[in-house]
């Protein structure tokens, strides 16, 4: 699709009340969208892909307690904190997007793809707490309700990750998949002072960031830096509603707003795209706020961050 006429079709949503827009957007990312023909394997990968992180720093997923912002429609980045030994993980969203269907969905691929599963996790959950956990998943549940229970997973929609009702020192990770881009500075500042509070002295933050221009996920016509070329009040009139909104925060102005914070980063592990390096190496106009960075800081697609609160203090 066109990136226009989705930036238009996802505008016209915008402007209509939650209640009412939600779902109708839900049908149209399940029938043209990226929900079309949704798999667990993603964020199974990546709640895998968090533990990895942890276990680099001395950290571990076993008997312990997450904190995931922004849940999105489906609880598997969760499920698989939970395969790996988590006690207990609260995932809370700004909107009340978890289907229960597509948990269900999910539930039921688990089941069909049981050896998969088992080779995704082998060598990093125990494999004896692997098997009991996995087991009572594919057999013990067949509703929302169920696997919430099941799992220890509180879902809390909507819910302001600036500003929760839990008690401070309570988690051990603050986690995130491709959701900071989403969220403006000011309020990504609220949420680390808040994660700061509710993290233990030894917390980690731990979040992988799109730095992409997610119109190019779907329109192979424009490259991953497309929209740096847009000044703010035209980004947000292409795309300032709730269904895309992008804060284009480079890599660099993410490692500014931690500094900001008195956060000590511990790894950043960033990819660059080489493609939208070229890019911008023929010329490719930018706005001025990205004029004077490098290319590869413009370019940068994604990026682990691993950060503690531990320089306050």
């Amino acid at each position: 699709m066109h990136w226009k006429l989705k930036a238009a079709v996802q505008n016209l949503m915008g402007r209509l009340p939650p209640d009412l827009a939600n779902p109708i957007y839900y049908r149209l990312q399940s029938s043209f969208g990226g929900l079309r023909r949704p798999t667990p394997v993603s964020r199974l990968k990546a709640g895998i892909d968090v533990v990895r992180r942890l276990r680099q720093f001395g950290h571990s997923a076993e008997a312990a307690t997450f904190l995931e912002i922004g849940t999105g429609h489906q609880l598997n980045l969760p499920l698989s904190l939970w395969l790996c030994g988590a006690s207990q993980i609260t995932t809370v969203d700004l909107n009340r997007y978890l289907k229960e269907q597509l948990v269900i969905n999910d539930l039921a691929y688990l089941r069909r793809h049981e050896d998969e599963v088992r080779d995704l996790f082998a060598g990093i959950s125990p494999p004896e707490l692997f098997e009991e956990r996995f087991e009572r998943l594919v057999t013990g549940a067949d509703s929302l309700r169920e696997v919430l229970a099941l799992t220890h997973v509180r879902y809390w929609a909507p819910a302001d990750a600036g500003n929760l009702a839990l008690e401070p020192g309570s988690m051990d990770s603050h986690v995130s998949f491709t959701v900071l881009e989403h969220i403006s500075a000011e309020a990504l500042k609220r949420i680390f002072r808040e994660g700061c509070r509710l993290l233990k002295p030894d917390g980690l933050f731990v979040h992988l960031i799109d730095f992409s221009d997610h119109f190019a996920h779907s329109d192979e016509a424009v490259s991953s830096v497309n929209f740096l070329q847009f000044s703010e009040s035209e980004w947000n009139r292409l795309a300032g509603n709730r269904y895309m909104f992008h804060n284009r925060l480079r890599v660099d102005e993410f490692q500014n707003l931690l500094a900001e914070l008195d956060l000590k980063i511990l790894a950043l592990d960033a990819r660059v795209d080489d493609a939208a390096v070229a890019v911008l190496d023929r010329g490719f106009p930018l706005d001025e706020r990205f004029r004077n960075k490098d290319c590869r800081t413009n370019a940068t697609l994604e990026a682990w961050l691993v950060a503690t609160p531990g320089l306050r203090g």
